[in-house]
């Protein structure tokens, strides 16, 4: 056996043992398909799921995300089949969230204030791996980092 495929199969089982091998392959995956090398990455800065809420009595349903890039800065509510939110980015025009496979979700236009509410369709057993993805007025797009919904 040649010492790449060796590594490789170490690479498998290693791989096979993550509890988040699922998640790395539907990244790996997106990653080789995406076709626009230009747009900016908004980085996941914060998420309700992964942290605690000091002082508030009662957290809900609802998750809130916020995401940040350059100019750009994405606050996110998850609820009730929506979410929601408030997009800080100068001629905002667009959001589309996608899927790990690039399938469209939801589609929606923030209003003069920055607001938007994307409605889900019904969701899956399984939680799926979306991106949220914004267009300004010169055709800038701005993508966040993956995230379960």
């Amino acid at each position: 056996m040649e010492p790449d495929e060796i590594l490789l199969g170490e690479l498998a089982e290693a791989l096979d043992e993550a509890s988040d091998a699922d998640d790395l392959a539907a990244v790996g995956r997106a990653l080789w398909g995406w076709h626009d090398p230009d747009a900016r990455l908004a980085e996941l800065v914060s998420d309700s799921a992964a942290e605690p809420l000091a002082g508030v009595r009662s957290s809900g349903d609802a998750r809130l995300l916020r995401f940040t890039a350059e100019d750009v800065g994405i606050d996110l509510e998850v609820v009730d089949g929506h979410l929601r939110g408030l997009v800080l980015a100068p001629q905002a025009r667009s959001l589309v969230l996608s899927d790990a496979d690039g399938a469209v979700i939801a589609t929606a236009e923030p209003d003069a204030s920055g607001w938007f509410d994307l409605e889900l369709p019904v969701r899956p057993a399984r939680n799926p791996l979306v991106r949220l993805g914004l267009s300004d007025a010169h055709g800038v797009r701005t993508w966040t980092a993956w995230f379960r919904l």
